[in-house]
């Protein structure tokens, strides 16, 4: 498939414009191939999912989390991404990111993630900051039994979970933000939700969410976000529908988590 009709298509349905001003989203490296026949779609890139590439030949590896952040001023094989840069380009293999503009998205991170968890009414907060959605329990279901569903929906091991609150507490509203959410516990608790999900909670947000009686469930930013891979390439699939384009999603575990 031609790269620029690639990169229309996937900008169309999920604009660069719409991403956080702090973003890099789009291409992180242009090896300058004009057909793209085949590509891994990952959470990020790491050396496994380099070797992944490889082993699959992609050409293109589209993932959530940017490449690069910031401005580098020098690429060395000795540092970790300068690595990165040296093997891809050597290999042929580009890499496109949609980082923040996908977790925006209808039917991005945030709104799978409540079909994941089999909510119902599933809408961002009233006060819209873009990101947070919410959603309503359809069942009778404790704080403790939403870990468990969490768990299986996010295909990954309770283990890797922390949480906050009254785990017997009866959960109706939930509230969520995929990767680093805990800046909008507030708007969660004024949203009226009993649960918030998100990753990376740190000590003194765990704190306020207690005072404030709010559960807080930390799935982690990778336990959040790794349905990107699933959702992203289900997505890209739908639309590069009858175009020669082969689409993988990577089965390379990536948490860094032991």
């Amino acid at each position: 498939m031609n790269k620029k009709n690639l990169i229309q298509i996937i900008e169309d349905f999920c604009p660069v414009e719409t991403a956080e001003i702090w973003d890099n989203c789009g291409f992180q490296i242009d090896c300058g191939n004009e057909e793209i026949d085949r590509v891994l779609v990952s959470l990020e890139v790491t050396r496994k999912v380099i070797e992944e590439a490889k082993e699959v030949e992609a050409d293109m590896i589209l993932t959530h989390h940017p490449l690069f952040f910031s401005e580098i001023k020098k690429v060395e094989q000795t540092d970790v991404v300068g690595s990165y840069v040296i093997d891809l380009i050597r290999s042929g293999i580009s890499v496109y990111s949609c980082h923040t503009n996908f977790d925006r998205l209808a039917g991005g991170n945030n709104d799978y993630v409540g079909q994941l968890l089999e909510l119902t009414d599933i809408r961002p907060f009233d006060r819209d900051n873009g990101f947070c959605r919410k959603g309503e329990t359809a069942f009778d279901v404790t704080f403790m039994e939403m870990i468990h569903r969490a768990a299986e929906a996010f295909n990954i091991e309770e283990r890797y979970f922390r949480w906050v609150g009254d785990l017997t507490k009866t959960v109706e509203t939930v509230g969520w933000c995929t990767g680093a959410g805990s800046e909008f516990l507030k708007d969660a608790a004024d949203e009226g939700c009993d649960l918030f999900i998100t990753g990376d909670l740190k000590y003194h947000e765990a704190q306020l969410a207690k005072e404030m009686g709010l559960c807080v469930l930390d799935a982690g930013h990778y336990g959040s976000e790794k349905v990107f891979a699933e959702n992203m390439a289900v997505m890209l699939r739908q639309h590069c529908k009858d175009r020669d384009l082969e689409i993988i999603q990577s089965d390379t575990d990536i948490n860094p988590f032991g």
